[in-house]
């Protein structure tokens, strides 16, 4: 079990001043001898300015952790988004590049001295690095220091806070979520899309062809949903600029394509970004029509032609799908129809708040309409 005393922003000269402040309220609350202060508020601040110097900026957090080894630790913990340590182990054995040319000149290998346990986690995406020190405090007295600890560090907060200092915290807190959103979207997209790759397996396996008919289908969804949160990964994790996105996605649904059938498929989009929910279902609703047109639209043809649209119009959002092909079968409506692919494509309309419309007289034409903030 932790229990957080405090987090700090690390964007600045005058925040490192602020954690310097912050540490000594600390290890007055935890009762450090003065030797072991010292050597807490000196190692956080080696650590904090190779934070804003050599990583960027970034973060600090001091917090108490469980008895190791009998003894309750604190943590003070600290990441950036830097490029990372190259030559680690040289820089730990001998201070190397990433010592401080503003501070004491321990860098990384004299803090490591210092503190009781050491851990840095490096690589392209940025550094962790957090220090354990020992605290003269009994496991049941843990929650009850954090809480005073955390409080003397509220009051040295406000006020040593300004303007600018809060602005630069809210701007820290904005980029910890996004990158934790995009860490989400990273993991889900990988996760589906090993799922999308055992599902073309099974298909390739499948003896029969509406088996593997049904498999393949299933592959794109899956797949579809899997490019949704890799754009995420990569973008504001609010919105996606859906013209690319329905490239690929109709890609994907070309493997029903024959042999002896030629389709042009053609995506005109204006790219306005649209809600993310709204692309991924969208990206769905793409995979089942085109898919249909590719099974069913052309039969007996050796060519063909797929449309899709895509544009914003004030605070609504036009989706538009046709082909040239047969259209559907004499008194089939899709607002009716009981098949899966008609069920998901209704229901993710209406989930969206959203209109459909469906003609087929000449090929099947497709007309949807959502409001963009629903």
């Amino acid at each position: 079990m932790a229990q957080t005393i405090t987090s700090l922003s690390l964007t600045a000269a005058d925040d490192v001043k602020v954690l310097q402040q912050i540490t000594k309220a600390v290890a007055e609350a935890l009762s450090f001898k003065q030797f072991h202060a010292t050597r807490l508020v000196t190692c956080a601040l080696e650590l904090a300015r190779n934070v804003i110097e050599h990583g960027g900026g970034g973060y600090a957090r001091l917090s108490l952790h469980e008895p190791r080894g009998g003894a309750v630790m604190l943590r003070v913990a600290f990441a950036d988004q830097g490029p990372g340590i190259g030559d680690l182990d040289q820089v730990l054995a001998t201070g190397g590049a990433r010592s401080i040319g503003h501070g004491l000149g321990l860098g990384l290998a004299g803090v490591r001295s210092m503190a009781d346990e050491f851990h840095v986690d490096t690589g392209a995406t940025g550094t962790r690095i957090h220090a354990d020190f020992a605290a003269p405090i009994e496991t049941p007295d843990l929650a009850r220091v954090a809480e005073h600890a955390g409080n003397r560090c509220d009051e040295i907060l406000m006020r040593e806070s300004n303007a600018d200092r809060r602005i630069r915290q809210l701007e820290s807190d904005l980029n910890a979520r996004e990158l934790t959103i995009g860490e989400v979207h990273h993991r889900t997209a990988n996760n589906l899309t090993m799922i999308a790759s055992l599902i073309r397996m099974e298909q390739r396996r499948a003896k029969g062809e509406e088996t593997r008919d049904v498999l393949a289908s299933l592959g794109i969804r899956v797949d579809s949903m899997a490019r949704t949160h890799k754009l995420l990964q990569d973008g504001s994790g609010e919105t996606v600029a859906p013209g690319a996105y329905l490239q690929q996605i109709t890609a994907l649904a070309e493997t029903f394509n024959r042999a002896d059938l030629q389709v042009a498929v053609d995506i005109d989009s204006d790219d306005q970004p649209i809600p993310a929910r709204l692309a991924l279902d969208l990206g769905l609703i793409t995979g089942e029509l085109v898919t249909n047109a590719f099974k069913h639209a052309f039969p007996d043809r050796s060519e063909g032609r797929i449309s899709i649209q895509i544009v914003s119009q004030n605070d609504t959002i036009l989706y538009r799908f046709s082909d040239n092909g047969i259209g559907l079968p004499e008194g089939e409506q899709p607002e009716r129809s009981g098949s899966l692919g008609w069920r998901l494509i209704r229901s993710t309309v209406s989930s969206n708040l959203g209109h459909m419309t469906v003609k087929t007289k000449t090929g099947l034409s497709i007309e949807m309409s959502f409001p963009r903030f629903a």
